[in-house]
């Protein structure tokens, strides 16, 4: 409900998407690594630095599946490119590129200012955010996730379980679909 509401009025839109992300994927990932280890008998600090863990790989599948709705071709990620734009959802490249004081961060805000219906609107959208600084920047925040659930997972114990969720990190931040 409260991604459906907004942010309050004077609020950080970006600090306010990662944390509406945090709590909306992020704590449903880290409630599977909580239970995950307490099922499986691992200590309080185990338990703790899993949930951690899931928590920060919840909020990087969201940002990657925010990237991969700008940046992939449906072949690719079996998607339709621009749903999120067809909806009027703030994700993370966008909310970086609309702060772009370019040209093109003056058409895209216009594109932007409610959902996009028009197809040639949404293709011009996603072409304008596909190069905007924005994107990279948002996939610099991805980045910076990923190596936050790799310094959790260097503290826990090298096991099959452990070279398991580093694959599915390494998964997260990759995939394009």
């Amino acid at each position: 409900m409260r991604e459906t509401r907004g942010a309050p009025e004077g609020a950080d839109l970006i600090e306010q998407y990662l944390t509406v992300v945090h709590e909306k994927t992020g704590s449903l990932i880290g409630a599977a690594g909580r239970f995950g280890a307490m099922f499986s008998g691992a200590d309080g600090d185990q338990v703790e630095r899993l949930s951690r863990l899931g928590g920060i790989v919840g909020t990087a599948f969201q940002i990657a599946d925010d990237i991969i709705d700008i940046d992939s071709e449906s072949d690719e990620s079996g998607k339709v490119p621009g749903t999120d734009l067809r909806e009027g959802v703030r994700t993370l490249p966008m909310l970086y590129a609309l702060r772009d004081t370019g040209p093109d961060g003056a058409r895209l805000r216009a594109l932007l200012a409610g959902p996009i219906h028009d197809d040639d609107a949404v293709l011009e959208a996603l072409a304008l955010l596909r190069a905007s600084p924005g994107m990279a920047k948002a996939k610099d925040v991805l980045a910076k996730y990923a190596a936050q659930a790799r310094d959790e997972l260097d503290l826990l114990p090298d096991v099959a379980g452990r070279r398991a969720l580093a694959a599915l990190v390494d998964y997260t931040v990759s995939r394009h679909g």
